[in-house]
């Protein structure tokens, strides 16, 4: 037998096939409907689960936006002390960044966390009646179409929509891979920069230090030479500190760029992630379940037409036995018709009696009985007398006494 994918859209059901799966695809319709209105109206109780979900995630926010401002002012902080003489307070600054960076990640978390524990379950119940709604659409425009033409394209387009679907969500899979990739070469790029920044800075410490013992030894020439070069000497080391300071500020303000950039990426990814994992579960279960229904279907269907064949088939073999019976009992009816109408007629009289007699022999036995029963009850009550007689003689003559 051929299955419905093994069919052209050339090919016509036959009006049993047809009529058989009209049947199946009407009662998946009528368990649709009546799935559809047991479900909850979920507008009128959107408020309720938003306010349920929502308290925890809105306080994660809370905290992650605080964090972001108090990060923004002490980079703001670090970058006005650059070039101040108490390198305390700098570094009292920068390690507070430190841990305002690392709380904020771990709010991140927190928030990725909670979205994953509380998805959006009205949205999701929504869903459901929506895809339920068109999955029903699409059955009731497949009966229509089955019982009108014989053919069931509608259902092929809804199957080949689906696989091109499944195709694009593969093509949005493998741009969010390449996403990922470059965030990992975006990471690995501000590590050089960091690399490259503490270098320069250690170059630039090196450079100074040189510079500071080139002066101690001009120091040491005569007055006029050491005054000259002593000018020489500062004017070049703050030239150069100068520019290893409008160096070092670029490079801070590209690092900051980076940081902002990266941390950015990393809440993208993460949301992007969820949401991919979410769609791929969602797309497999549903992949899973229609596979499964669509081979418990076509067995089931193939099963009862192989049934109503064989039934058939017994069938047709029966009405010509039955038939060429007909005949020889229509051949034989028309000499012993009479006989056995009398035949009947005296067997029905001999039950009629048979019932009568029963009937009075029944009545006979109920009225026996009855009259035992009356009898013995009259006995019981003649003796119960007598022992009341003798009791009460039996008291007179004690008084008597």
């Amino acid at each position: 037998m051929s299955t419905p994918h093994a069919r052209g859209e050339n090919d016509r059901l036959g009006f049993i096939e047809a009529e058989r799966i009209n049947a199946i695809l009407e009662d998946t319709s009528e368990k649709l409907s009546f799935l559809d209105s047991i479900t909850p109206d979920i507008l009128q109780h959107r408020d309720e689960l938003s306010k349920f979900i929502g308290d925890e995630i809105a306080r994660t926010l809370l905290e992650q936006k605080n964090l972001e401002n108090r990060y923004e002012i002490l980079i703001e902080q670090r970058a006005a002390m650059k070039g101040m003489v108490n390198k305390n307070k700098y570094k009292e600054v920068q390690e507070e960044i430190q841990d305002v960076s690392r709380a904020l990640k771990e709010s991140t978390n927190n928030l990725v966390r909670s979205l994953k524990d509380n998805p959006n379950i009205s949205g999701n119940l929504i869903k459901v009646q929506r895809d339920r709604t068109e999955l029903n659409d699409n059955l009731l425009r497949c009966i229509q179409e089955i019982r009108d033409r014989g053919k069931y394209t509608t259902l092929t387009h809804k199957v080949d929509e689906e696989n091109n679907a499944k195709i694009r969500f593969q093509q949005l899979k493998s741009r969010e891979k390449g996403l990922s990739d470059a965030v990992i070469k975006l990471q690995q790029t501000l590590k050089e920069e960091q690399h490259t920044f503490q270098h320069t800075t250690t170059e630039q410490k090196h450079a100074i230090l040189t510079l500071k013992e080139e002066l101690l030894e001009v120091k040491g020439s005569t007055s006029t030479d050491s005054q000259f070069r002593r000018k020489e000497s500062q004017a070049s080391v703050k030239a150069i500190w100068r520019e290893y300071k409008h160096k070092e500020h670029q490079l801070e303000i590209r690092l900051k760029d980076l940081e902002d950039k990266l941390h950015t990426e990393n809440v993208v990814n993460n949301e992007t992630k969820d949401f991919l994992t979410r769609k791929v579960g969602s797309l497999s279960d549903k992949v899973a379940e229609w596979e499964q229904k669509y081979d418990s279907e076509i067995a089931e269907i193939d099963g009862t037409i192989s049934i109503v064949t064989l039934k058939r088939t017994n069938l047709l073999e029966k009405l010509s036995l039955l038939q060429q019976r007909r005949e020889r009992d229509l051949a034989l009816e028309a000499a012993e018709g009479e006989a056995e109408r009398l035949k009947e007629l005296n067997i029905k009289e001999q039950k009629a009696l048979l019932k009568r007699q029963n009937r009075a022999s029944r009545t006979l036995q109920r009225e026996m009985r009855a009259f035992v029963k009356r009898k013995k009850e009259l006995e019981a009550i003649r003796g119960e007398g007598k022992k009341k007689g003798k009791a009460g003689k039996g008291d007179k003559k004690g008084k008597k006494k």
